[in-house]
């Protein structure tokens, strides 16, 4: 804890040297060493939207997803497009395949761009005013996760993202693992960047589909 209140505090000061204009900034903008921090090198499979239409994560070709705020999507995918090695500075989480994005490089050679905030998604996940009424169906390929870890809905094989309420994967836990055939409908988007949606019914195929149970309390 005492290493993330650090890495916090370090992203949030400008030193007298940032822009307040994101995203922006090479690592040579910054006081500290980014390249310091873990590194994850991997191939992008594919770009995640949430059901906001932001991109704000990637798969891993070899399996592990990498999150980042919603304002870098944009230049993590035209610096890095899918399909193409990526390097990756940031913290993974303690029990879960799912690493906060706080720097990138498209290469060893090139210069790494400094993510400037810490992302934990939350209720971002969550469909805007905005959003179109939707169905989705197919093979889940991977849990979806919040960045602390928590599973947050399913990730297809198509790359679509079904998310649930916080509180409710325990009890769809069988059809968020991988393998597992799943459909449901809500609000979400769909567009070249991808689909997304936030399931208010949920089930095994468009037939079967029945309300997200209600959350599990809060433990005191």
């Amino acid at each position: 804890m005492r290493t993330l209140l650090l890495l916090a505090a370090l992203l949030a000061m400008p030193a007298g040297l940032v822009a307040q204009e994101r995203p922006r900034g090479t690592a040579a903008d910054f006081w500290f060493d980014p390249t310091q921090l873990p590194s994850f090198t991997g191939t992008v499979e594919r770009y995640l939207i949430n059901p906001r239409g932001e991109t704000d994560a990637l798969l891993f070709r070899e399996g592990p997803q990498i999150v980042f705020p919603p304002e870098f999507g944009d230049v993590v995918r035209q610096a890095v497009p899918a399909g193409r090695p990526i390097i990756v500075w940031g913290i993974r989480a303690r029990n879960a395949p799912v690493i906060t994005m706080l720097a990138f490089a498209p290469s060893a050679e090139a210069a790494p761009v400094v993510v400037e905030r810490f992302y934990w998604r939350l209720l971002g996940s969550a469909a805007n005013d905005q959003a179109a009424r939707m169905t989705v169906n197919g093979t889940v390929k991977a849990p979806y996760f919040q960045p602390q870890g928590e599973v947050a809905g399913a990730v297809l094989e198509d790359g679509t993202v079904i998310t649930v309420p916080p509180g409710t994967a325990e009890k769809l836990r069988d059809l968020l693992k991988p393998g597992a055939r799943i459909a449901a409908e809500g609000r979400g988007v769909s567009s070249e960047a991808g689909r997304a949606l936030a399931a208010e019914r949920i089930g095994e195929n468009p037939e079967s589909l029945r309300p997200v149970p209600a959350p599990e309390p809060r433990r005191r």
